[in-house]
């Protein structure tokens, strides 16, 4: 396991404190999609991967997903609370 893996697996997970708004937490899943974007286009620009680096660069893409459905999820959820 790389540096990159233990390190996106500690950060990948947010913990939702009760005094932290959606918001907030979306911004945090927001900070989180780039972080992940960035490590994978970094990846990417390489003209060799090896295949750890196949590896990795799948569960970062999953990861990226993740997030992305988290922060969709409460984005609708941020939408249904401002009309009621």
């Amino acid at each position: 396991m790389t540096f990159f893996n233990i390190f996106y697996t500690i950060s990948f997970t947010i913990q939702m404190d009760n005094s932290e708004s959606k918001e907030e937490i979306y911004k945090q899943y927001k900070g989180q999609h780039a972080t992940l974007d960035r490590r994978i286009k970094m990846l990417l620009k390489k003209p060799y991967l090896t295949d750890d680096e196949e590896r990795e660069i799948k569960d970062l893409k999953k990861k990226k997903l993740y997030c992305k459905d988290l922060m969709e999820s409460l984005a609708g959820s941020m939408q249904r609370k401002e009309k009621h």
